[in-house]
């Protein structure tokens, strides 16, 4: 799939390349692009606040080096227990910390752009932790 046709060099044994595409064969995808197939390899995208610095992506699935807490193909989203926190041109993904007494099935997950823990009637706060007015007694 990576060569423009079935003929190479007949002394080095160097085929001819698609753009993207690396190797004697044709058979790998340069770095930052992945996923060799019939149009050549596609541009793997990381993206910059979340992926490690200095790093390529897997040539075959496009899977960036993510930082900590850090997920997706890209590391441009929050693990599951994590929640985006903008900071300028970057983010952090901070840990949710629900109250598991005050969550729903005890659910330790909160929604990873607001970071709200999803509390039981009567439980409010970002982290599921205090009583509504007129309630007591936050317990399992």
């Amino acid at each position: 799939h990576g060569s423009v046709s079935q003929f190479c060099n007949p002394l080095s044994g160097q085929c001819n390349c698609k753009e993207r595409v690396k190797g004697l064969l044709c058979d790998t995808c340069m770095d930052n692009f992945y996923g060799l197939d019939v149009t050549g390899c596609k541009a793997c995208e990381c993206d910059a606040a979340g992926s490690i610095s200095g790093t390529v992506c897997d040539a075959r699935t496009g899977q960036c080096a993510c930082k900590p807490n850090i997920g997706g193909r890209r590391c441009d989203e929050c693990m599951d227990g994590y929640h985006r926190v903008q900071k300028g041109h970057s983010f952090l993904c901070l840990p949710c910390n629900c109250e598991k007494a005050g969550t729903v099935n005890g659910s330790l997950l909160c929604d990873k752009s607001t970071g709200q823990c999803p509390c039981k009637a009567g439980v409010t706060g970002l982290r599921c932790s205090q009583c509504m007015l007129q309630t007591y007694n936050l317990s399992v």
